[in-house]
């Protein structure tokens, strides 16, 4: 059972999300907050498998969420997919640079998310945690 992170200001993507990775028949638990901040704290406390991370945010933003979540060693090591509306190719590069392995924007096909998930879940089970590095995934 893979434990999934939602971090987006909008609670429909988390269900939406929960439904794209069932229809992949990814078994999972999802858990949610709308909040980059709350997110970096849920990620210290819970062992997670994937985060999905939305860029524009209420209180601390996706790129700050990021540069913190991949800064330290208790959540470094876990796979962040940005999900969001923004579509910068400049913002994309840089989410990338600070160690995303994905950007999806929004609106996004289910099936092209579920595949992008279903594989970056299956890559990080054939992979050592310290091994992990940046993907070679192109921007959705």
């Amino acid at each position: 059972m893979k434990r999934i992170l939602v971090i987006d200001d909008e609670a429909f993507v988390a269900r939406l999300i929960g439904q794209v990775l069932q229809a992949a028949n990814v078994e999972h638990i999802l858990e949610y907050c709308s909040d980059g901040g709350l997110g970096r704290a849920m990620a210290d406390q819970g062992h997670y498998d994937l985060i999905t991370l939305d860029l524009g945010m209420p209180h601390m933003d996706g790129v700050e969420a990021l540069q913190e979540l991949k800064r330290n060693p208790k959540s470094a090591h876990i796979p962040v997919v940005v999900v969001t509306g923004k579509r910068n190719p400049y913002l994309h590069e840089r989410v990338m640079e600070l160690g995303a392995v994905a950007v999806v924007t929004k609106p996004f096909d289910t099936r092209e998310l579920g595949n992008i998930l279903r594989l970056i879940i299956a890559r990080a089970e054939a992979e050592p945690p310290n091994s992990r590095g940046p993907s070679s995934l192109p921007p959705a």
